[in-house]
C-alpha cells in the first residue's frame, strides 16, 4: 500500500486551479454515478461498515 506522507487540506483538494477538466472527465463521472446508482436500484449494492473498512486497510478510519 502506497504511504502518503502530505495531508492535503479540503481547501488544497477543492481549490480553482483555472485548468480544464481533461476532455472526457465530466461524461465519465457521470457514467460511474449512473452505473452506482443502477446498482443500488437493482439491489446489488455491497456495503461495509466503517469497522469493516478500518480493520481491511489498517488504519483508524474513525
Amino acid at each position: 500500500m502506497t504511504q502518503l506522507n502530505a495531508k492535503l487540506t479540503s481547501d488544497e483538494l477543492t481549490r480553482d486551479t483555472g485548468q480544464q477538466p481533461v476532455e472526457g472527465h465530466d461524461a465519465w463521472v457521470r457514467q460511474q454515478l449512473q452505473s452506482r446508482l443502477d446498482k443500488k436500484a437493482a439491489g446489488d449494492m455491497n456495503y461495509s461498515s466503517l469497522d469493516e473498512v478500518a480493520a481491511e486497510f489498517g488504519f483508524d478510519a474513525r
